[in-house]
């Protein structure tokens, strides 16, 4: 196992909030949080935490307010006091990921980070992270879509 690892999205969806997996990646962080590892989350990655955050915690239709946008805010800064390290992915590979394959443009770039990084990407059950033109460690934190 890698002393590195860089969350998806959906990894820190689940441990926000309760989701199934949510035990596995609470234990990842954890290790991070302590100093043993080094935790990573790609900008896109962080940019789509805060807004499904945002329409999670806003008004009834997912719309965001400005309080959940604040709790949206508080998540993503309480993640990095704690150790976690936002950091932007080579925008190049990235590219080049989504080309190959049916990643969405924020999982790209947490693919690219973990090439750079030489890190362990913490991801869902998607299949889309089967076959990528870079060689990335993956761990699945759960073996089926929420």
């Amino acid at each position: 196992m890698s002393d590195a690892y860089v969350f998806d999205t959906e990894a820190l969806v689940a441990f926000l909030y309760g989701e199934p997996g949510d035990d596995v990646v609470a234990d990842l962080l954890a290790d991070v949080f302590e100093g043993g590892s080094e935790g990573y989350l790609a900008e896109a990655n962080a940019s789509e935490v805060f807004y499904l955050v945002a329409r999670f915690e806003g008004a009834e239709s997912d719309t965001p307010t400005d309080a959940s946008l604040r709790v949206a805010d508080r998540d993503i800064r309480a993640l990095e006091r704690r150790g976690l390290t936002i950091e932007r992915a080579d925008w190049r590979l990235a590219g080049e990921v989504k080309a190959d394959g049916h990643v969405s443009l924020a999982d790209a770039h947490a693919v690219a980070l973990a090439d750079q990084r030489d890190a362990t990407l913490v991801a869902g059950a998607d299949d889309d992270f089967e076959a990528l033109p870079v060689a990335v460690d993956l761990l699945r934190f759960r073996d089926h879509g929420v």
